[in-house]
């Protein structure tokens, strides 16, 4: 889309034919050529300088909406085989094959305990 440089008083005049445009703001933008995010704010700072101007004006609802946006995300995990079993600890790390057998784990964590 090419950028069009308008004055004040051609985005007036442009503001006035969207009351007589059937369709959307959007479709009015697209039928204008004009990005939607300026044809609102090119509205908003007419209104402001131009109070009681016959600009179509949209005004905010002041009762907030009860809605609320959410995004839902998946964590995905791979698991990894490991041939070890790895502890950590306050003062470092116990690694031990996997085919220890859990009694001799067991003894070894309760002597680093005494």
């Amino acid at each position: 889309m090419m950028k069009t440089y308008r004055t004040s008083a051609q985005w007036q005049q442009l503001l006035l034919k969207r009351s007589t445009f059937s369709g959307t703001n959007i479709e009015f933008c697209q039928h204008h050529n004009v990005a939607i995010t300026t044809y609102y704010k090119q509205r908003a700072l007419l209104a402001k300088d131009q109070p009681n101007s016959t600009l179509p004006v949209h005004t905010q609802c002041l009762t907030s909406s009860r809605f609320v946006q959410v995004k839902q995300t998946t964590e995905v995990c791979a698991q990894t085989r490991q041939n070890t079993l790895q502890f950590d600890t306050l003062t470092g790390q116990l690694t031990f094959p996997i085919d220890l057998a859990t009694a001799d784990i067991v003894a070894i964590i309760k002597g680093l305990t005494v």
